[in-house]
């Protein structure tokens, strides 16, 4: 390489790309917000919804344009254990280097900042937010019940779409510095339109089908530096373009007795991709042999719901249809998070577990009015993060409450519900050990020396990290829903 110290250009080209937008993690979240039985909806639900969460109740779905809002109030709190003495970065990790075979010398592989100069010093995880969604949905019938058309989107209204990217180990230091639950933040704000068809094939047998559809963005960024020394002045020449893409699902339902519905659904697997490449170009430069330029390739993911199966049946105190007075359902859905991946598109170290989430749920009709409540519980599929990670994450008890009626507003008929939904994180400790499969890193290894003395370097001894995980923390939380949803008849 050639001096460059006269370099007074630098060109990049950013690949900014969201490759398999897909939105379904904000309604698997809420459950069913402007529905009856919100938390049971691939068994009990009733509208628009079920275009989304089980397509094979489009046939019994009586024909509607829907519109609601839905606010959720969300209350989270992560407190840190506090770091004993000994383990800060200290300053001398600017002078520290590895020895190497016959003599020789390293860099240190990772480049922790001394603890005293962390732009954010490390603190606890207060959340406390209100997110409103609009909602609209259309059911109707194309040839009688044996092909339905299903609409539902759901619209957070203060943000089409948000992605935060956080590290969940010690590369958190250079940003935020903070603990974040990571199934919750950016998934609360994912736009979501789902487009289903269902048919009644049978008496007894309906099917379903849709997809999870959203917008994805490719940008094209041309960046030109006239001067490295001043890297505030660029020019910019941005190529943009949106792609839309979908997630596919399907569903099965039975009638194997008049007073009993048994249902399957699969939902593929979904997320926000956005993968990118920096081409760097400096001036007066030796680049590696057939290369132009010095390539950084960065791969992102939002929102990640695995490969998700649901059984579930609903037994009814009158035979299936009109007349009907109770009704009683029970579901779970197998996830499979062993396939997660993080914000980073990197699969946590510690493979997290397949979970199986079990729902009961009931709804009592009297006469052209419905009551419905459920009650289940979402087990975490985080590991307990004893090493190096720290996906912060709990087991929920999720709970709802629904009311639909009709009613009458000068002279117009429509139907209105009004609904409530509840979620518990329960409090989860987390304390590290040295004994993980992954423990904690230590930052500043044992044997750095100094490479202006070479000698041993002060400080090295034990353990010193950034890492904002360390020692421990507790995480608890709620989040609580309401909302209210009007109905057109055809």
């Amino acid at each position: 390489m050639r001096d460059l110290g006269p370099a007074v250009a630098v060109a990049a080209s950013l690949l900014f790309a969201a490759s398999a937008a897909r939105a379904g993690a904000t309604l698997e979240l809420t459950g069913a917000p402007t529905s009856t039985n919100g938390m049971s909806a691939r068994v009990l639900g009733r509208g628009a919804a079920v275009a989304y969460f089980n397509p094979a109740l489009l046939p019994d779905t009586p024909p509607t344009t829907e519109a609601g809002y839905f606010l959720v109030i969300t209350h989270t709190s992560i407190a840190l254990a506090p770091r004993p003495g000994g383990v800060d970065v200290p300053e001398s990790i600017y002078d520290a280097q590895l020895g190497g075979p016959g003599g020789s010398s390293q860099r240190l592989a990772l480049r922790p900042l001394p603890t005293a100069e962390l732009v954010n010093p490390r603190r606890n995880t207060l959340v406390r937010d209100t997110t409103g969604y609009a909602a609209l949905g259309v059911v109707r019938p194309i040839f009688g019940d044996r092909l339905v058309f299903g609409f539902y989107t759901l619209l957070p209204l203060h943000s089409f779409l948000e992605q935060h990217g956080y590290f969940s180990d010690e590369r958190a230091q250079y940003f935020t510095n903070q603990l974040h639950y990571e199934l919750l933040g950016d998934r609360k704000t994912m736009t979501t339109f789902a487009v289903a068809f269902g048919s009644r094939l049978a008496d007894w047998l309906s099917v379903g089908g849709g997809a999870d559809i959203s917008i994805g963005t490719r940008t094209d960024m041309a960046v030109y530096v006239p001067d490295a020394g001043d890297q505030s002045q660029v020019l910019l020449g941005p190529n943009i373009r949106t792609a839309t893409t979908a997630a596919p699902y399907f569903s099965v339902l039975t009638q194997p007795d008049p007073h009993l519905q048994v249902t399957m659904l699969m939902h593929m697997a979904t997320s926000i991709g956005t993968d990118g490449q920096n081409q760097l170009r400096f001036w007066n430069y030796t680049y590696p042999k057939g290369q132009n330029s010095i390539k950084q390739i960065y791969e992102f993911s939002q929102g990640y719901e695995p490969l998700r199966v649901a059984i579930g049946g609903v037994y009814s105190a009158r035979p299936h249809g009109l007349g009907k007075n109770w009704q009683v359902g029970a579901q779970a859905v197998l996830t499979r998070w062993s396939q997660y991946r993080d914000r980073h598109n990197e699969k946590p170290l510690d493979t997290w577990r397949d979970t199986i989430s079990p729902t009961l749920g009931g709804a009592v009709d009297m006469g052209s009015q419905r009551i419905s409540a459920d009650l289940g519980y979402v087990p975490s599929p985080v590991p307990d993060q004893t090493g190096r990670t720290n996906y912060v994450d709990s087991s929920k008890i999720v709970a709802s409450l629904a009311f639909d009626t009709p009613t009458s507003v000068l002279g117009a008929s429509f139907g209105m519900g009004f609904y409530l939904s509840g979620q518990l994180l329960l409090k989860r400790s987390v304390t590290k050990s040295a004994d993980a499969v992954h423990p904690v890193i230590d930052e500043l290894p044992d044997n750095a020396t100094d490479f202006v003395k070479n000698q041993p370097l002060p400080g090295a001894k034990g353990l010193q990290t950034n890492n904002p995980g360390y020692p421990g923390w507790s995480a608890q939380g709620w989040m609580l829903g309401g909302g209210v949803a009007f109905r057109l008849p055809r």
